[in-house]
């Protein structure tokens, strides 16, 4: 099970990544890596990579995205996005970015993108939207609001628990 949940999210990179080589002077790398996070004796925070170690329900997966521009002109309109394996649920507000990118997620695999989804709930009154719950997100992605400039780095994070 150890490689199970990092080549889901791997595939979904891979997708994103696709897109961002279409450019002909930009070269984005895009770089995935997970960590399942725990407490050491003092409660200091861990990570040791996914490959290191079984992944049992209840551990908490860290996903790390590093995109690198190796190219020598601005990456335009990068929109990384990570997957949340089968098996796995979305850890509410995890998805981080020290840039400024906006972040939205998907509960349809990628077909709809909202910053704030919502569902449809059917009550004996009526139908009423309602947010969705941050567990049912089956994708986030990461809209940068400017461009990655040559041999620029940018780090988005994001986390699971599994299931």
């Amino acid at each position: 099970m150890r490689g199970k949940f990092l080549s889901a999210a791997l595939v979904a990179l891979m997708l994103a990544s696709t897109s961002v080589g279409a450019w002909a002077k930009p070269t984005v790398s895009l770089v995935l890596t997970g960590f399942v996070i725990g407490k050491d004796a003092k409660g200091a925070e861990t990570a040791t990579p996914i490959a290191d170690t079984t992944v049992t329900p209840g551990k908490v997966i860290r996903y790390v995205i590093t995109a690198t521009n190796k190219g020598d002109q601005d990456a335009q309109k990068l929109v990384p996005i990570g997957l949340v394996p089968d098996g796995t649920a979305y850890e509410p507000a995890s998805a981080t970015v020290k840039d400024a990118s906006r972040v939205e997620y998907s509960l349809d695999k990628g077909k709809s993108w909202s910053a704030k989804p919502t569902v449809a709930v059917h009550t004996p009154t009526g139908d009423v939207v309602k947010p969705a719950d941050p567990t049912t997100y089956t994708r986030v992605r990461w809209i940068a609001d400017k461009p990655l400039p040559p041999k620029g780095v940018v780090i988005y994070t994001y986390e699971v628990v599994v299931k």
